[in-house]
């Protein structure tokens, strides 16, 4: 019972000594301060996605004839421009004839939007016919996603300005960006007044024929992002007042 006693006592003892030589790390504070920051820009396009569609009545040529024939069709609409065929399909007719439904789209320099329609018209034929089916005016992906890596960069500028804010105005150690969480956001344009304003535009085109055609505008959209931010330092003890 004795020497029960006396390890319990020395275990007592040796506590507060053990845990007087480890550091003091509940006296290391982490201070933070979270803010949420905000940018916001417009991107804009020179271009727009136009699509065509192509119905033919296959006749003798051969099924690579009729593509030299289609790529020749879209290189006539507009040249330089990267076309690509989004679906193609085929289907016997009750006459017995074979008839092809192909679309395509390319996005097209503004200055080339003239006169669209007239020169799907002129590579239209008998059996054979070149349908500007749409033109959407809206910017391009990479368009968008160049603009928001922009945004992005300049949320870090207004994160580091208000590190150097803060370390003006507050003593201690140095503050640092610990953390920049961005929101999920979506363009601002009103959802209402962007499909009236990209009909009108689409029609603009549709009704232009000849080079006294195509004076309508391409379309700007705004985008904002959004970041929530943390600022944190520590604040290592001071012996003196330990």
């Amino acid at each position: 019972m004795n020497r029960l006693v006396v390890a319990t006592i020395a275990f007592l003892s040796f506590v507060p000594l053990a845990a007087a030589e480890m550091p003091h790390r509940s006296h290391m504070m982490q201070d933070q301060v979270v803010l949420n920051l905000t940018t916001e820009g417009w991107v804009k396009t020179d271009t727009a996605r136009v699509s065509v569609y192509v119905e033919l009545v296959q006749q003798e040529e051969s099924a690579d004839a009729l593509k030299n024939r289609i790529d020749g069709s879209l290189q006539s609409l507009a040249k330089d421009v990267d076309w690509r065929i989004t679906s193609s399909r085929q289907q016997l007719d009750q006459t017995g004839l074979n008839r092809w439904y192909v679309s395509a789209e390319a996005r097209i320099p503004e200055a080339a939007l003239a006169g669209l329609q007239d020169r799907a018209k002129k590579a239209s034929s008998p059996g054979y016919k070149v349908t500007i089916s749409n033109v959407d005016f809206t910017p391009s992906l990479a368009e968008f996603e160049q603009l928001r890596g922009d945004l992005r960069a300049q949320i870090y500028l207004q994160a580091l300005d208000e590190v150097a804010r803060l370390n003006k105005v507050m003593s201690g150690g140095e503050y640092h960006v610990r953390k920049v969480d961005f929101v999920q956001t979506y363009p601002t344009q009103s959802m209402d007044a962007s499909p009236r304003t990209m009909m009108m535009k689409s029609n603009a085109a549709t009704e232009s024929s000849g080079s006294q055609g195509g004076a309508e505008l391409l379309v700007s959209v705004k985008q904002s992002v959004s970041a929530l931010i943390v600022l944190g330092r520590i604040d290592m003890p001071n012996p003196k007042q330990e």
